[in-house]
């Protein structure tokens, strides 16, 4: 696509409206519709073509929409803007019925009709949640707020509910990885906006729990809509304030170490206020929350074993609905944080540890705007701003020994980074040709600036006998100074060929600043219902997708002056960010020189180009009951242009970024959910999986906590594969009005590497061993109740109190392991989380 295209299709998406948030902002209404006798006794039977209409109420000459049931009574009305609907539905036999519905930007609501052979008719409207997505060709985990609230997550914040995903697991260090992906291969965004650090590619921003909505993790993102991604997409929906002024407040106990005093563990006060500026049109929300947090380290000296993290988030949020035809939403968030002793583990003590301090910031507005002919424009321009600073605890260099380090951390990283985003989606009007279609079109504009500074302190690597094995000292600092553009724009087509079959297709472009490549990615998925009884779900997709280059690797300049091996590394320029290293390797003696020192030079060879993957995907779905459904499924991908970097040893020494890296991951998914008025609701899964690549991938290196060596590169099980997991929770309602949580994960553990005391490998990679089966038996408890009339000035609020309890059974999870050969304790686990207990109290005025 050449740029004049690009330039003219930017013009004409920007005369439509003003500025997007997204297609993930965009609203949908699906349901049931079910018959009953009018006999009391009599069970329910589901619907098959059932018509169902559809009114804007805010647009009342606006066309209706229509619909029909399906074999299984089902309906959906998709991508549908915010406004107020008059839903009604009828059969041949029965009274019709009708249902006013407000539905709010991002909402999908799940509507069960029942009708009747009297007069009698019964509608209940709920927000969807979970895995089972009716009329939809992929699936998405929808986590409403109150299972975020409900359910036990050790963090407590809405980045945990994508552990409530089968397919994802969370290492020791806190990060997520979806589908087997590395953490900054997934798309993270809030109400549309992007929300990725741009260096890392990790999820960057924090809001308070009680401003949350929802949480939609994409599984398998087949939509045009989604790009720059291996992984999953996961988008947060906010809430808006409403017509009724509330105050809320939680966690404003602390959290003692011995439960009743010493040192405090945990102190999370969170206040949310919202409702009405001007009634009927304009509402605000504004949560705000202090967060801090001790982690411990059993295995080491006790007042020597914890790191904290300190952190404030403030989060605003304005609605207005100027008109019928317009809806504004801002956004203004803040979350300054600050970290003492991270990385604190059994063989890193605090010394040896790094500090981090980072503010970060988010500004955006959006407008939604519907259009004379019913079709309409989601439109947003957003900032996000971010400073990163991450510094060891002195100047002294880093000791490596088997048992432990000594020494301060070796890597200070200062960064910059500024985000200008603007988007465009458009939602043209359905028509029909051989079926129904809905067409989306979008386009989207990046510009980003990074700049950042990264100094290294010399590295001594010794034995246990504390003679010096290698040493590795660094020159000049290494830097990043780069602004960049992206552009990107998509169409996809939602084509309900029949009842039984809908077809979504799209295509992609990405231009890509950093590997200057223009990327097209097509997309396909379908949802075919094959049997008449309308209980058998199948899903299925395929796509190429593009991941970005990340700007970790600071600048690449012109080659240097000294020849390169062209046998080695053919065309060639140089990246910046890492500090040039020298490594000398000494013998026995720790004394005498056997090897250098040698001077590494920091090469990209042959051109960067954009990780690309290719997936496919089939699922079944079948309901047993009403209340019942179980699915099987599978997932491949493959990967490949992946950044690696290796080392390369001879005439010219050399540090190799190159675009070679391949990756696979394959899934096997079980799954299973029932819900029940009785028993409440529950989801089971396993997952079998094998997640494969090269193990030298550039953010090993080139983040702000890099790995100390570099050692030549293989393809082997990736440091989070997990190729057994079983997950079950949900909420039972149980007697004396409590409200139980349980949540239970088996997986395996995590695969670890053996080194000899230089760091060497030795054997495979990540063949060495596993850690030990990963066990957590969680369950929260609460119980809502009215605050007593003697409390003064609380009297008659709504209240909950309750506790969660982790790891019940006190599983030795360990964390650690030694796997350092030259070390006594070979093969041995430490610093495993015991059974803890965090207490609960809201209070709503």
């Amino acid at each position: 696509m050449s740029l004049k295209v690009y330039c003219s299709f930017i013009f004409l998406m920007s005369a439509v409206g003003m500025t997007n948030a997204l297609a993930s902002t965009v609203s949908s209404i699906k349901g049931t519709v079910s018959a009953i006798a009018s006999d009391p006794n009599a069970r329910s039977t589901l619907l098959v073509g059932a018509r169902l209409t559809l009114v804007n109420r805010d647009l009342p000459g606006k066309p209706p929409l229509r619909s029909t049931t399906d074999e299984r009574g089902n309906f959906i009305f998709s991508d549908l803007p915010a406004a107020k609907y008059l839903l009604s539905a009828e059969a041949d036999g029965f009274p019709s019925v009708t249902k006013e519905v407000n539905l709010t930007a991002g909402a999908t609501l799940n509507i069960e009709i029942l009708l009747t052979a009297s007069v009698s008719a019964t509608v209940t409207v709920r927000d969807d949640e979970g895995l089972l997505s009716i009329g939809e060709t992929s699936t998405t985990n929808i986590i409403r707020a109150k299972t975020l609230t409900d359910v036990p997550l050790r963090a407590e914040n809405y980045q945990s509910a994508l552990l409530l995903t089968p397919g994802v697991v969370r290492d020791a260090n806190g990060g997520d990885h979806l589908k087997g992906a590395r953490t900054g291969q997934s798309a993270y965004t809030v109400n549309g906006v992007d929300v990725t650090d741009p260096v890392t590619g990790n999820l960057a921003f924090d809001i308070p729990l009680e401003a949350a909505a929802a949480v939609q993790v994409e599984e398998n993102p087949y939509s045009a809509e989604f790009g720059r991604l291996t992984g999953g997409a996961t988008n947060l929906e906010t809430k808006g304030g409403g017509d009724k002024l509330k105050l809320g407040a939680t966690r404003v106990f602390p959290v003692f170490h011995n439960f009743f005093g010493g040192a405090v563990d945990s102190f999370r006060p969170r206040v949310t206020l919202s409702g009405p500026i001007i009634r009927n049109r304009l509402f605000f929300l504004q949560s705000l929350e202090y967060r801090f947090s001790r982690i411990y380290v059993p295995s080491l000296t006790p007042g020597q074993d914890n790191s904290t993290s300190e952190s404030f988030n403030s989060f605003t949020q304005l609605d207005l609905i100027a008109n019928k035809n317009n809806r504004f939403k801002f956004i203004a968030a803040i979350f300054p944080q600050r970290a003492r002793h991270l990385g604190l583990n059994t063989f890193n003590p605090q010394e040896a540890t790094a500090n981090l301090k980072q503010h970060g910031d988010l500004f955006s507005v959006s407008e939604q705007s519907i259009l004379d002919d019913a079709s309409f424009l989601n439109s947003s321009l957003s900032y996000r701003g971010s400073r990163v600073d991450v510094y060891a605890q002195g100047s002294d260099p880093l000791t490596v020994l088997p048992d432990g380090n000594t020494g301060d951390a070796f890597a200070d990283s200062h960064r910059q980074i500024r985000r200008i985003q603007w988007q465009e989606t458009y939602f043209a009007k359905t028509f029909h040709l051989a079926g129904q279609h809905s067409f989306k079109l979008g386009t989207e504009l990046d510009w980003t600036n990074i700049s950042g500074v990264y100094h290294n302190r010399s590295i001594l690597i010794r034995r246990r006998d504390r003679t010096l094995s290698q040493r590795i000292d660094f020159g000049d600092d290494g830097t990043v100074a780069r602004t960049i553009s992206e552009l990107a724009s998509f169409v996809q087509d939602r084509w309900v060929v029949s009842k039984r079959l809908t077809i979504d297709g799209g295509v992609r472009y990405d231009r890509d600043g950093v590997a200057e490549q223009n990327n097209i990615a097509p997309r396909l998925s379908f949802l075919y219902l094959p049997f008449t009884n309308g209980r058998t779900f199948i899903r299925g997709g395929v796509g190429l997708f593009y991941d970005r280059v990340s700007l970790s690797m600071g600048d690449v300049d012109a080659a240097p002056e000294e020849p390169d091996d062209s046998t080695t590394l053919g065309r060639s320029t140089r990246f910046t960010q890492l500090p040039r290293r020298t490594v000398t390797t000494f013998a026995a003696d720790g004394i005498s020189i056997i090897d250098g020192p040698r001077r590494f030079r920091n090469i990209v060879s042959g051109g960067l180009r954009d990780p690309s993957s290719i997936r496919w995907s089939l699922q079944v779905d079948h309901g047993f009951t009403r209340n019942l459904t179980t699915r099987i499924g599978y997932l491949y991908r493959s990967t490949t242009n992946d950044l690696i970097i290796e080392p390369r040893i001879g005439r010219f020494n050399t540090l190799l970024l190159h675009s070679v890296g391949r990756a696979r991951y394959q899934e096997l998914q079980l799954l299973a959910t029932c819900t029940s008025h009785r028993l409440g609701n529950w989801t089971a899964s396993y997952t079998w999986s094998r997640a494969h690549g090269d193990l030298n991938t550039a953010d090993n290196f080139l983040s702000d906590f890099p790995t100390l060596v570099f050692r030549a590169n293989e393809f082997g099980p990736l440091p989070w594969d997990a190729p057994h997991r079983f997950l079950a929770f949900g909420q039972l309602k149980a007697p004396f009005g409590l409200t139980v949580s349980p949540s239970v994960e088996i997986r395996s553990g995590f695969p670890f590497s053996a080194v000899n005391e230089r760091l060497d490998f030795v054997g495979a990679r990540n063949q060495a061993g596993r850690f030990p089966t990963f066990v957590s038996i969680d369950a929260q408890v609460t119980k809502e109740f009215t605050v007593p009339k003697f409390v003064p000035k609380l009297e008659g609020k709504k209240a909950r109190i309750g506790a969660a309890v982790f790891n019940i059974t006190n599983h030795f999870n360990p964390r650690d392991v030694q796997n350092n050969l030259g070390s006594l304790q070979f093969g041995q686990f430490f610093n495993s989380l015991g059974t803890s207990v965090r207490s609960k109290f809201e209070i709503d005025y």
